[in-house]
């Protein structure tokens, strides 16, 4: 008792004490509940976008699909968020932000799928389901109902339209490295020749048109001149219809 004695003598009574303990409260870092807050702001916010059915909301969504499906392409982002802003906006430090960023030069890092339907005839030697004649099919056949929106595997330049007895109305899109995409049996263009399209960009409509029993996608790589099997490329989860 004689030790803590002084300790008590030195200490008024209705004097506050200043213990270690709160100073480290005082002091503690709340970085990450802050961090935590903001996560679920974002959260309920971009979830609040997802339900609401508004132009805002579709946005959004083809944002996060984009983004988790593929890789961004930036100038694509800029040009949606132009098209759809107000025109009271100022999106001038946008622009410039779109002209500092780059991607990478070779498509083929980066094609994504036209349409999101199963393959119905793979790469490689068939015999034709039409003509019953045995042929090298140098792309592949993707199952998708009449009307679907086909979309730009990479971006790049339309270099032709054409229709032909094989594969019906064809889009051909130009690429960096030497690389072409082919898109045949269209119901509809939706772009012209020497346009500058974007990934992702709605190019046409699927349709049956050509030597073919219903609509589908006949989608084709050119690699230097060369068909390449376009499986070899795309990204993503991409199964025939027998599910392999």
């Amino acid at each position: 008792m004689a030790k803590i004695g002084p300790k008590w003598q030195n200490h008024r009574w209705g004097e506050r004490e200043e213990y270690s303990w709160q100073d480290n409260d005082l002091k503690r870092d709340y970085s990450l509940l802050k961090k935590i807050i903001a996560a679920i702001i974002i959260f309920i916010l971009v979830y609040s976008a997802h339900i609401s059915e508004t132009i805002v909301g579709t946005m959004v969504d083809e944002a996060i699909h984009y983004t988790l499906s593929k890789q961004t392409d930036f100038n694509y982002v800029v040009e949606q968020i132009v098209s759809h802003a107000p025109a009271t906006i100022d999106l001038s430090v946008l622009k410039k932000v779109q002209t500092a960023v780059s991607r990478p030069a070779d498509p083929l890092l980066y094609m994504t799928k036209p349409v999101p339907g199963k393959i119905t005839s793979p790469f490689g030697w068939r015999v034709h389901p039409v003509s019953k004649q045995e042929m090298m099919h140098e792309g592949v056949d993707m199952e998708a109902t009449l009307g679907t929106n086909i979309r730009a595997s990479a971006a790049g330049k339309v270099k032709t339209i054409t229709d032909s007895a094989l594969y019906g109305k064809t889009l051909i899109l130009e690429h960096s490295q030497e690389i072409e995409t082919l898109y045949g049996h269209l119901g509809e263009v939706l772009v012209g020749p020497g346009d500058v399209i974007s990934q992702g960009q709605v190019i046409g409509k699927v349709g049956k048109s050509g030597m073919v029993s219903g609509p589908l996608l006949y989608f084709e790589v050119r690699e230097q001149g060369k068909a390449i099997d376009p499986l070899t490329r795309l990204k993503g989860e991409f199964p025939t219809v027998e599910g392999k």
